[in-house]
């Protein structure tokens, strides 16, 4: 299950992570993908990485932080946030 790798380690979701990616029907293939091919709407601090990506009139995001995990023995990117919203459109004041 967490053999999905992302710059060289591997993805795994936090506990919040897990639960907000079947809140959303995702995976963590799912994740790999926006990563891959999203676009950076804000800096985020040292070792996080945010990436959005539209689909159809949805947006998806991804925060990851880079950490050690102990039960691996190496550096991954757990997962902290997934999450989808509906892009609002911007209405013309008259």
């Amino acid at each position: 299950m967490f053999d999905v790798k992302y710059i060289e380690l591997k993805l795994i979701p936090s506990k919040s992570a897990a639960e907000e990616l079947l809140k959303h029907g995702l995976t963590i293939s799912d994740c790999k993908e926006i990563l891959e091919n999203g676009y950076e709407p804000r800096k985020r601090g040292k070792n996080t990485i945010e990436k959005w990506l539209d689909k159809g009139n949805k947006t998806y995001n991804v925060v990851i932080v880079k950490s050690y995990n102990y039960m691996y023995k190496e550096d991954v990117y757990l997962i902290t946030h997934v999450g989808k919203f509906t892009k609002k459109k911007l209405r013309r004041k008259k």
